[in-house]
């Protein structure tokens, strides 16, 4: 595709050389570039033109910056806005491929994964060709096509969007970070809905403030991203995109809405309750537990309601979808002993699932977690509070600690911790110890991994799988074989 093609959508300021070569891929990073790429030139911490040179030497033939400079005799564009440019250059690059597919974005705090995963397999089990992008990589027709980035980067992102469709998708259910929003990533792309879930305290070593953060997402939802908004009036925030510029529906509990639940049953077996979505009223039983899962629910509900799926159509999803991966995974050992593995990562994350399991679960709670090491020292102090207040025990591990000290963080969260504590820097001697203390009517709850498979320590990612490891402890104490165990019990 020659440059001059790929460059009609972008803010011009000027440009330099012979707009008509020949380009054969788009990069922003100099150490990536093939032969024959336009290298896109981000701002960040150092530089951008520090970059070009790096780039040229690899096959960069065009260069797009913001700076005004002719670069190294290369084909140059300078553009008011390098990364919405790159955004769009993909777009055009891949054959606008999203324009093309029906896209479900799903952005929040918490809650984004798990009503990723309702969508998609309400979609997927009523026989509609769909795709899942999010934390757990992207998914299509049971496969894994890519692991990274909860919201990919836009080379990444544009080009899996023409291998879907490529491939006959015609919906994608996605995540949508708040880090992807700010740096543009989404540009170019309209979604058929935005899903809002809730906002709450994270992130604020980026955006230094809930209020940066919050007009973050909020200021996505609009008429330029997207058809229509789903939002949870019962959020704070969420309430706020009633005054947005598209037609906004409601989901909530405790305050009127378009859909609402009524004659909820929660068990640490799962959910049941009669919904009344847009009036249409059904009966819903589900695997998931804890009410912070009935607000997932109602908002996956009223996604594919709004798509058009029928009543019974939105019940078989809701079924298929027993477990969310890495979500409220139980473990039953025998003697009333239960492990749960969440990705919980957040203070109102370890809120609503610890408040939950102490709600089904009477015994002593044990909790190991960590926090990564980006993390700001007021939200790990307030995971050490949230941690005391539902636990009888705490172990304070490594999460992603990457280049800060473990010391430094633990001594964080000590200062909000109020109940007996210990620190082991190996996350999985310190699962090992604390499995082999179970005792009878205990409760093991492992916080912040997941479905991570790596713990990212000193620049390193090293394997690690919280689930793998309790799964092998099974296998070698309670003498079973892998998945011969059930959510309701080892048998």
């Amino acid at each position: 595709m020659q440059l001059k093609h790929l460059i009609n959508k972008l803010e011009i300021v000027k440009t330099y050389g012979d707009l008509n070569v020949e380009i054969s891929g788009v990069s922003f990073n100099s150490k990536q570039v093939k032969s024959g790429d336009v290298f896109v030139c981000l701002k960040g911490d150092k530089n951008g033109l520090d970059f070009v040179q790096e780039a040229k030497q690899n096959g960069a033939i065009a260069v797009v910056l913001e700076d005004d400079v002719y670069c190294l005799n290369l084909p140059t564009i300078v553009v008011k806005n390098a990364r919405i440019s790159l955004s769009l250059i993909c777009k055009v690059f891949y054959d606008n491929a999203c324009d093309n597919l029906k896209i479900i974005m799903i952005t929040g705090t918490n809650g984004k994964t798990s009503v990723s995963y309702l969508i998609y397999s309400m979609l997927c089990n009523n026989n509609y060709k769909c795709a899942l992008i999010g934390t757990n990589g992207i998914y299509y027709d049971n496969n894994q096509l890519y692991y990274g980035l909860t919201t990919p980067d836009p080379t990444d992102l544009h080009f899996y969007f023409k291998q879907l469709k490529n491939m006959g998708v015609t919906h994608v259910v996605m995540e949508v970070s708040a880090h992807a929003i700010k740096l543009n990533k989404l540009c170019g792309i309209y979604a058929e809905q935005i899903v809002f879930t809730n906002l709450t305290n994270e992130h604020l070593d980026y955006f230094l403030t809930m209020e940066n953060y919050a007009k973050t997402k909020l200021d996505f939802v609009n008429k330029n991203n997207t058809k229509i908004a789903i939002t949870n009036v019962d959020d704070f925030y969420g309430k706020q995109l009633l005054n947005s510029s598209v037609p906004t529906i409601t989901y909530g509990l405790a305050n009127p809405a378009d859909t609402f639940a009524l004659n909820i049953t929660n068990s640490i077996h799962g959910l049941k309750f009669c919904v009344n979505v847009m009036d249409k009223i059904f009966n819903v039983k589900s695997g998931l537990s804890g009410v912070y899962n009935v607000y997932n629910l109602l908002a996956a509900i009223t996604s594919a309601h709004c798509l058009g799926l029928s009543n019974n159509a939105i019940k078989i999803g809701i079924e298929k979808m027993q477990n969310i991966p890495g979500r409220f995974k139980k473990y039953f050992l025998d003697l009333n002993r239960l492990v749960v593995v969440d990705f919980a990562h957040t203070p109102d994350g370890f809120e609503k699932i610890l408040s939950e399991i102490r709600t089904f679960r009477s015994g002593k709670i044990v909790t190991l977690f960590g926090c990564v090491g980006y993390s700001d020292s007021n939200k790990r102090t307030e995971m050490g509070k949230v941690a005391s207040k539902y636990s009888n025990q705490i172990i304070l591990t490594t999460d992603n600690p990457n280049f800060t000290d473990f010391n430094l963080i633990c001594s964080d969260v000590i200062l909000g911790i109020s109940v007996p504590y210990e620190t082991e820097f190996d996350r999985g001697e310190a699962v090992k110890k604390a499995f082999l203390n179970l005792q009878p009517n205990q409760t093991l709850v492992l916080l912040g991994k997941g479905c991570e498979t790596s713990n990212l320590i000193n620049g390193v990612k090293v394997p690690y799988s919280d689930m793998e490891k309790i799964e092998n402890l099974i296998q070698e104490f309670y003498n079973v074989k892998k998945g011969e165990w059930f959510d309701s019990g080892i048998v």
